[in-house]
């Protein structure tokens, strides 16, 4: 008989079964649930028996600050406050309210994905917990149900895998090689499927660039994209996580549904155009297009952590802004704020001339402020740039740190490897 991969083997012991099938439905303890904007989800669940009991209050992690840095309208403030009175009503214990930033982010570096665990949040991003070695995945109306009952069925979805090699060149970072595998993979390539992200070019990345590549999942179609645990990993669960767990991997005698190579060597700096993240193109080429960037923007759950920001502070170092062009810096969490301010990020950018906004989600959905003209363009770190989700227009392109600082300064979009 083959072997397991690492997702069935997790959706089986949280489910107590002795192993599951791809195709079987396993119905798991959730270890973690992630709401942002959650008033939406609290008048559901006090309508189906809420106003009584929570299934253990200390699974539930309320992300106020995600998508808003600051209330933009009375409407968002009287939510939020509605959301208050109910933490302080149920006993929530896990709340971060303004200013606290990205959810996602703060699931991890706040310790509360364990590897080998079933988490699940109220946004498609929830693949990122896969970074860990968890399995995670998003879930929407289910969740007031969820938040009763402790518990979630899952279809065990089949498993492909990416296998990631050698090291990146000149200018190109995890967010090129990333771009690059979805534009290989497309956007229905691991439909309802888990990506096994392998390979030492994934191994030898920090925590916060492995993310980028598990949020990038699910524009693959995927469930959760998920990482092998190993030394990185156990490091960065140090002092963060609240009990115990199991590092979970794949048999040696698995069999994946799929399988692609990539060459991390041969990849070049890449950028998507709209309307979707998948519209992957080369830099290069889309340079030849003198198309002129407004709005540079850094941050977002794939591009907001301090790796990021040092990248980009290493094209814009001595040189300036080009004049029409803004750039937003817009920090993932608050400890990366502190961080950024330790080693002088914070007074560079501002030096600069660069707007710095207290960390949330930015103008990757326009929930706050940095919203474009109807004629505008804006380079991102962000993960998606379809028509409507930020603001009215459609130009938006996504790229790495290192491209979205080179566009800055040159007022257009520019291959970084000029500045390097």
């Amino acid at each position: 008989m083959t072997g397991h991969t690492a997702t069935e083997k997790i959706l089986a012991l949280r489910s107590g079964r002795k192993e599951v099938f791809p195709g079987d439905v396993a119905t798991c303890d959730v270890d973690g649930i992630f709401v942002h904007s959650p008033w939406f989800f609290l008048d559901n669940w006090k309508l189906i028996g809420g106003v009584n009991r929570c299934f253990d209050p200390d699974k539930l992690i309320l992300g106020l600050g995600h998508h808003v840095c600051l209330p933009a309208s009375n409407q968002y403030a009287n939510d939020l406050a509605e959301v208050r009175k109910a933490v302080k009503k149920f006993g929530f214990r896990h709340v971060y309210d303004m200013g606290t930033g990205n959810g996602h982010i703060i699931m991890l570096e706040k310790g509360h994905v364990r590897p080998g665990h079933v988490y699940v949040g109220a946004d498609s991003h929830s693949t990122i917990y896969g970074a860990a070695g968890a399995f995670g995945t998003a879930l929407s109306y289910e969740v007031p149900e969820i938040l009763l009952s402790g518990k979630a069925w899952f279809k065990v979805p089949q498993t492909v895998r990416v296998t990631v090699e050698s090291k990146t060149g000149k200018g190109v970072c995890a967010r090129d090689v990333a771009q690059y595998v979805l534009s290989q993979v497309g956007a229905d390539g691991a439909l309802w499927r888990t990506i096994d992200f392998s390979g030492a070019y994934i191994h030898a990345l920090s925590m916060y660039q492995r993310m980028i590549f598990s949020l990038l999942a699910v524009e693959m179609g995927a469930v959760t994209g998920f990482i092998e645990p190993d030394d990185i990993t156990r490091s960065f669960m140090q002092n963060r996580v609240r009990g115990p767990y199991d590092c979970i991997y794949n048999d040696p005698d698995c069999t994946f549904e799929r399988e692609w190579s990539v060459d991390a060597g041969a990849v070049e700096p890449m950028i998507a155009c709209p309307p979707r993240p998948t519209e992957t193109r080369r830099v290069a080429e889309v340079e030849a297009q003198n198309i002129r960037v407004h709005q540079a923007y850094i941050g977002g759950c794939t591009g907001s952590s301090l790796e990021d920001f040092r990248m980009a502070a290493d094209i814009l170092r001595g040189r300036s802004l080009h004049p029409d062009t803004r750039l937003l810096i817009v920090p993932g969490t608050a400890d990366i704020l502190r961080e950024m301010q330790r080693e002088g990020l914070i007074s560079f950018f501002t030096d600069l001339g660069a707007i710095i906004s207290p960390p949330y989600c930015g103008p990757c959905q326009m929930c706050c402020y940095g919203n474009l003209g109807d004629d505008e363009v804006m380079i991102g770190t962000n993960p998606r740039n379809q028509p409507g989700r930020a603001g009215k227009n459609s130009g938006i392109y996504l790229a790495s740190p290192l491209t979205v600082a080179a566009s800055a300064i040159c007022g257009k979009i520019t291959d970084p490897r000029r500045f390097l």
